[in-house]
């Protein structure tokens, strides 16, 4: 009998251990979001690795992995909680984030480089941001673009609702934009709202087209269709 009792208690730790193991583990692999379509070239990187892979219709995206478009492609990406879409275009990466706090989601996106155009439903108790090179944005509710040029500078316009941020750079000034106007804030932090140009709304409707073009290609093998994106420009 004593025998016995020891080997239970040895036993029991492994197991227990095990059990833990596997709770974490499907804790940190929850998706924050995932590839809803794809056109032509997107692949995404997974966290803490350095080497990018194809990304296909339906991927996962967890905590901390980045997504990246090449020419003429696009990837639509859904938070898994339904609260926001992204429409991705050409040559953009960008990086998502999610922490759980409860049974709340909170998302991060950070857009280091490229053109985003997003819809996110209006948040209760939970925060969606946007983070740039320049950058924050807190979103409850609203449509519009952000747009990260190669200088850094951060274009935020909406078509609707409001969006408070603030500067990472410089005096780290803050600011509130509203729909119909378009905030810009350079690499030194400097801030300027204005009504949303002529430029920034045919950029704003470039996001929402999902205009695709297919080249076929006839070999000896068979019949090959390439579809890509048609970027409006």
């Amino acid at each position: 009998m004593r025998a016995k009792n020891l080997i239970f208690i040895f036993i029991l730790p492994i197991v227990f251990g095990f059990t833990s193991d596997n709770i974490l583990k499907s804790v940190d692999d929850t998706p924050v979001a995932l590839v809803k379509k794809i056109i032509k070239d997107v692949t995404y990187k997974k966290a803490g690795v350095s080497d990018w892979e194809l990304a296909k219709t339906g991927l996962p995206l967890k905590d901390g992995e980045e997504v990246r478009t090449g020419s003429k492609s696009l990837a639509l990406i859904l938070f898994s909680d339904g609260s926001g879409l992204l429409r991705v275009r050409e040559n953009a990466i960008l990086h998502i984030y999610g922490a759980k706090d409860e049974k709340k989601l909170n998302k991060n996106t950070f857009i280091e480089k490229g053109l985003i155009g997003f819809d996110v439903k209006r948040q209760g108790d939970e925060e969606f941001k946007f983070t740039t090179p320049t950058a924050v944005a807190s979103i409850r509710g609203t449509a519009g673009f952000v747009d990260v040029d190669d200088n850094n500078t951060t274009t935020l316009s909406l078509e609707s609702g409001t969006v408070e941020f603030e500067s990472t750079k410089g005096e780290k000034k803050s600011g509130t934009v509203t729909g119909g106007n378009t905030a810009k804030i350079d690499s030194e932090g400097n801030i300027n709202i204005n009504p949303t140009s002529e430029e920034d709304k045919k950029k704003n409707d470039r996001t929402r087209s999902l205009t695709t073009k297919k080249v076929i290609i006839k070999t000896n093998r068979g019949t090959v269709v390439l579809e890509y994106y048609s970027s409006g420009n």
